[in-house]
């Protein structure tokens, strides 16, 4: 992601980076949630997306091995993994989700 030119394909990879880091940071505070509360967040701090983006957000984080998901009767709620929890709190880096912000 360093080469950031004024294309879309550029904007819809920092959003997405961006979102990731939203849901780990609520995950690595809550351990779980479900992708109804998560998209409510993400559109309370101004970051809203579709329902099939925050969908295929999620199946990426368990791909990658960030997450796990679980579907609960209409819901699919997600839990935090060991990993996930390595990512949020900067341990590890991936280079598709933002760095968390560093403490004042």
């Amino acid at each position: 992601m360093t080469n950031r030119r004024n294309l879309a394909s550029s904007f819809d990879e920092i959003r997405t980076s961006f979102h990731a880091r939203a849901v780990l940071d609520v995950l690595a505070k809550k351990r779980s949630a479900n992708g109804g509360l998560l998209d409510t967040w993400l559109m309370a701090i101004g970051l809203s997306a579709s329902r099939q983006a925050i969908s295929d957000l999620l199946d990426r984080m368990e791909a990658e091995g960030l997450a796990r998901l679980e579907a609960v009767d209409d819901f699919k709620v997600v839990y935090l993994r060991r990993l996930g929890g390595e990512v949020a709190s900067g341990h590890e880096m991936r280079d598709w989700i933002a760095r968390p912000e560093l403490p004042a």
